[in-house]
């Protein structure tokens, strides 16, 4: 379309006219739109023209990004083509490697396709023979994507998210905003910042289809890298983002030592002795709350994980053995707003080490929302700027 004539697109691909107009009406069905307009001699694209082309030339990015992968991994040599995933590649192929990379076999990947087991692992296959690059190894219940099939397969499945994204954008050209929005949140903002901000999203577009995910930083983080969600909202991992991945913060947040209302040492100063003595309530390791705990163990010689402790990364759990012992946690003030209003739990008086958290968003580099998303972007924001300087004391 950059060339505003078929046959210069046609010569460009290496491909026929006819082959071209027939590939170009093609692409109008499957859209249901027209994308081509004449204008004197040639042709532009129309607006929803627009929309498929720059969603189609982001697919085709990402699948560069694994031809590139790939053969720098395996030192393949400059005589490789850097476009063979582009060029021969179908989206029965990138389906079917990205289906078995999210379901795990190839027979879990044709029931979620509704196809023969069959032809979703001679799709797969076929990428195997484009490349030249073994992407499975194994065999039968122990087959297992390589190296380069991860890469593949990654790639593949945030090439198809742009392709389908292509489809809310136009039916947003056509005013319906009835998208799906997929949200992974981390423990802090699952409480109230997130809701408020899909309520408000919901207000303003009630045929919006949304789903909030929870989970492990890694896992959501996975997730994200392979186009499962459209963003990860909770605390940032500041100087140890994933390669690919921007972060944009939304508010800092302190954590407190929390206990149950009625608590031994509530209502009173606390000392590191006091606290050596409770059972603890942790979150996992590697998380910036576990290293906040570290910390103070550090600092005041608390041996409490000597003692035994509690591991979860439940927020309910923790909710539930904190009201039912006199167990303590390291959590923020604002993740038990409603149990603090109904007199369950309850803020103890112990500084903490310097414990500012960074909360915020986190998306793919070169991500380009919707108007749906950038929508609850701005839901999210306001809603963390209400919530931002509210913690209680």
């Amino acid at each position: 379309m950059a060339l505003q004539s078929l046959s210069l697109a046609a010569d460009a691909v290496h491909i026929s006219q006819p082959a071209a107009s027939q590939a170009m009406a093609r692409l109008a069905r499957i859209f249901g739109a027209t994308l081509l307009e004449r204008v004197g001699n040639g042709v532009r694209a129309t607006p929803q023209g627009e929309i498929v082309v720059r969603r189609g030339r982001r697919a085709l990015e990402h699948l560069r990004e694994a031809n590139r992968r790939i053969v720098q991994r395996a030192r393949l040599g400059r005589g490789v083509a850097s476009d063979l995933l582009e060029r021969q590649t179908t989206v029965a192929q990138l389906r079917a490697i990205a289906a078995f990379a999210e379901a795990g076999s190839f027979s879990a990947a044709a029931q979620k396709l509704g196809q023969a087991e069959p032809s979703i692992q001679r799709a797969a296959r076929d990428i195997e023979r484009i490349l030249g690059v073994p992407l499975f190894d194994g065999a039968f219940r122990s087959l297992r994507l390589t190296e380069a099939g991860e890469i593949v397969a990654a790639q593949a499945s945030l090439a198809l998210k742009e392709i389908m994204t292509a489809f809310a954008e136009l039916r947003e050209h056509a005013g319906l905003f009835d998208g799906r929005l997929v949200i992974a949140t981390l423990p802090l903002v699952r409480t109230k910042i997130v809701p408020e901000a899909v309520v408000a999203l919901m207000r303003r577009n009630p045929q919006a289809r949304i789903e909030i995910l929870d989970g492990s930083y890694e896992g959501l983080i996975h997730g994200l890298s392979i186009g499962a969600c459209d963003m990860l909202v909770g605390a940032l991992r500041e100087g140890r983002v994933p390669p690919g991945m921007t972060e944009s913060l939304l508010f800092e947040d302190e954590l407190a030592i929390i206990a149950r209302s009625g608590h031994p040492l509530a209502g009173r100063p606390v000392s590191p002795a006091d606290l050596a003595r409770c059972l603890w309530v942790l979150p996992r390791r590697d998380t910036p709350s576990r290293a906040i705990f570290e910390k103070l163990q550090a600092d005041h010689q608390i041996r409490a994980p000597d003692m035994g402790y509690v591991e979860t990364g439940s927020l309910v759990a923790l909710r539930g053995v904190l009201m039912e012992s006199d167990a303590v946690a390291i959590l923020s003030p604002r993740q038990i707003e409603y149990e603090r209003s109904q007199g369950l739990l309850d803020v103890l008086d112990f500084p903490l080490p310097p414990s500012g958290r960074a909360i915020g968003i986190t998306t793919l580099a070169n991500w380009h929302p919707t108007a749906l998303q950038a929508d609850f972007l701005r839901c999210l924001q306001a809603s963390a700027s209400r919530n931002a300087g509210d913690i209680p004391a």
